[in-house]
């Protein structure tokens, strides 16, 4: 039998594209454990795919396997681990905003200010292009879709150029630094 609970990660994962045990269990779950049997039980009534991340040794679970597996991991991880520093209202993958289109679209509270950030996920040898955002900003566009500049935040272990007209914040790969997105 599915759960209430069953049918919000299976909403998570479809909107995420995939999750590690772990990330699931974080967000959805009381243990570890509870959350191995219930993704066992969805894998076996086969509303999710799953295949061991060799990496981590835990299953990541998936409905339409993604083409960029590692960026779209390390993605769901930030979402997770930044959920249980502050109160997300809302997340939003790949949202086109004119002429950029971040990984991630985040609004969240924290000591009841509100703070709106455009998420980046740099794990290739690119370096972040920056100058679509100086666009974005210097031309005013941001203010078609926001009452504020939003901050961008970058999950990369990449160094980051440094620019005057907006905040980039820099969130290594291992997320050990996610408290950095509070300001």
């Amino acid at each position: 039998m599915i759960t209430n609970r069953d049918i919000e990660v299976i909403n998570f994962i479809e909107k995420f594209k995939c999750a590690k045990t772990s990330t699931i269990a974080k967000l959805f779950y009381p243990s570890l454990l509870v959350a191995q049997k219930r993704l066992k039980k969805l894998y076996e009534y086969k509303e999710l795919q799953r295949y061991r991340h060799n990496i981590a040794n835990e299953y990541v679970y998936y409905i339409k396997r993604p083409k960029q597996m590692k960026h779209r991991l390390l993605l769901t991880d930030f979402y997770a681990e930044l959920s249980q520093i502050v109160e997300i209202k809302a997340f939003e993958n790949e949202v086109i905003l004119g002429n950029i289109r971040p990984d991630g679209l985040v609004g969240y509270v924290v000591n009841n200010k509100k703070y709106i950030a455009c998420v980046e996920v740099q794990i290739s040898n690119q370096k972040l292009n920056i100058d679509k955002y100086k666009k974005f900003y210097n031309t005013e566009e941001y203010k078609k879709y926001f009452p504020t500049i939003p901050l961008i935040v970058a999950v990369t272990n990449k160094r980051i150029e440094e620019v005057n007209e907006f905040k980039i914040i820099q969130v290594r790969e291992d997320l050990k630094e996610i408290e950095r997105v509070v300001l």
